[in-house]
This record gives C-alpha cells, structure tokens and sequence, in this order.
C-alpha cells in the first residue's frame, strides 16, 4: 500500500523568495516539493505563510489541530516545514499538545532557493522520509534538519546562520537519515511532554533573563500582569539578591514562578550552594525547577498547562515511564 504522508506549510525560509519587497515567506505547500526527489506521496496543505518569528501560541494551537485533522484524515506521517527562529517551541508545543500515532516531522531551511547552496529540498526529502518510518512516531514531534533526527524536548537553534543548526546539546541527534533510509540510533526519551488537558493559551506568562547587574525594574515592570513567569537563572539556578527578591514576591502572591537555566547544557542544582539567590534558597521560596527544559519551552509549558488548569506542580513533576508507544 501507497504511504502518504501530509505537508503541512507554515512558512520560514523554505518557502523565501524575492520579491519586490525584498525576500520573504511566498511559496506554497506544492511549491515546496517541485523539483524535489521525494521517497514517497505527499499530500500538501498551506497553514500558514509567515516568518516564524511572527508565530504566536494561538498559531502553534492551531496548527497541533489540523495535525489532528491529518492524522484522523489517514496520513502515514505529517512534515510541517517552519521557519527556524522559533521551530524549537513549535515542536516542543506539540509535544504538549498532541498525540503521535504516526511520525510528526519539522524541517525548514537557512538557505532559501534564490541563494547558493538552499538546503530547503534535502531537508524537506530527509523529513519525508522521517515521517514515512512509523518507529519515529514513538519520540513525538522531531526535528529534522542536515539528516539528523531531533527530539523536541532537547533541541536548539545553536547557529544563527549555517546550515547545521540545530543540536541537541545534552544527547545528540537520536538519528539520522541516509539515501532516504532512517537509522535510529537512541531510544525515546523517558516519559511524555504530552499534557493531559490542553486549552486554548489564554493566559500570559512571560520570560525574563537574569544578567549581570541587571535590576529589579524587568520583573517589576510584568509583574501586576502575568498568571506565571520563567526566570532564565545564571549556572544551575542562581540569581541576583535583586532578582531574588522580586521574583520572590510573585511567588507570595500566589502566581508561579518556574527557574529555568540559561545554559545550552547540564542540570539544574538542588542543594550545592546557600544563601540569597542560590538554588537551595529559591527553592524553598517557592520556586519551580523547569529540569532539562529551555527557558523558552519551559515558558511554553507553563502558558499552556496554566490554561488548561493545571498546577506549577503537576506540570514540572519528574518525569515518568511512558505507558504506550504514541506520546
């Protein structure tokens, strides 16, 4: 039997071309495949057209329902094709968001086709045939990018502009992808990011980035506003005496606050350091360790699980074995 495999365009450098404005997102989803040595039948459907820097969470909300509507629709597997910016928190989204009884793949590119050396088409054969290998749906939403197959929960952009790039600073890529074959190289990561009730993002929850004599006024000035905040703490979970105590008071107020790193790689500490603004210190105030996660996909995790209802707590609980093989 024929394996078909949706395409599911939201726009990014993939899809870039001139235009009278300059370049920008133009392609349609049946652009993308012309020219382009696919492993096998794709069935193209336009999302979006826009750069993923624009993207907002009602988007990603949007676009995890129509990835329903393909799967339920019979597809062997889903490509999304994204821009770079923020394709991370896109897979990482739907890994919150949606269940993988068939591969879910992004892919996009950092070269577009009017400049030397695009990349688009070799990403987007390599993600076909990602999403065609039904073992792949067992790792929820991945990123393929230069051959290399990421799961959502660890990658990042890590350069701004070569073509590989995107990695997985704590384990690597957990495959690859050679003359259209997949090779799987690590097994799924231990338990799900899938929540267990999702809801449209309607609550605000921001992100602030601890820095060297940076003052009280970022956290004051989002403070009245916010249902949660995500502070990207320095090392494993430090911050200022000033940070300290204006983070500190969000959490008195009820609100949650989660303590993600800034650091591309390594844990977070519990319990090596004492006295204002170390680990040991924060967490007993109150607040949340985001574990393994990203500052921005911590945020992610927060806005999304604070709007379907769910507790600080609940949310960035360990992580458990997962029961199944779809997340």
């Amino acid at each position: 039997m024929t394996r078909t495999v949706s395409l599911l365009a939201m726009g990014g450098t993939i899809s870039t071309e001139p235009t009278a404005a300059g370049p920008q997102p133009n392609l349609k989803a049946d652009q993308l495949t012309q020219g382009v040595s696919l492993p096998c039948a794709v069935r193209p459907r336009d999302v979006r057209t826009m750069s993923s820097r624009a993207i907002t969470p009602t988007d990603v909300w949007e676009l995890a329902g129509v990835v329903r509507e393909e799967i339920e629709g019979g597809a062997a597997g889903v490509v999304i094709t994204h821009g770079t910016d923020t394709m991370e928190e896109t897979a990482y989204a739907l890994s919150m968001l949606i269940g993988t009884p068939v591969p879910v793949v992004l892919t996009g590119a950092m070269r577009a086709t009017h400049l030397a050396g695009p990349d688009g088409h070799a990403n987007l054969a390599a993600a076909v045939a990602v999403a065609a290998h039904q073992d792949v749906a067992r790792y929820g939403p991945v990123i393929v990018f230069q051959d290399e197959i990421h799961v959502a929960r660890l990658v990042t952009k890590t350069h701004s502009t070569r073509v590989a790039a995107f990695t997985s600073p704590a384990a690597g890529p957990v495959g690859y992808v050679a003359e259209d074959a997949v090779e799987l190289l690590l097994g799924p990561p231990p338990g799900t990011d899938r929540l267990p009730m999702i809801a449209h993002p309607a609550k605000r929850v921001d992100l602030v980035w601890a820095a060297m004599g940076a003052g009280h006024e970022i956290v004051d000035a989002v403070a009245a506003d916010v249902d949660g905040l995500v502070v990207a703490a320095n090392g494993g979970g430090h911050l200022s005496p000033v940070f300290t105590e204006s983070v500190t008071r969000i959490v008195r107020s009820g609100r949650p606050v989660v303590l993600a790193s800034r650091c591309a790689d390594g844990p977070q500490l519990r319990r090596t350091y004492a006295g204002t603004g170390s680990e040991t210190q924060l967490l007993e105030a109150g607040l949340i360790p985001a574990g393994i996660l990203s500052p921005v996909k911590a945020r992610l995790r927060l806005l999304f699980g604070l709007s379907a209802g769910l507790s600080e707590t609940e949310l960035f609980a360990p992580a458990t074995s997962p029961s199944g093989s779809a997340q």
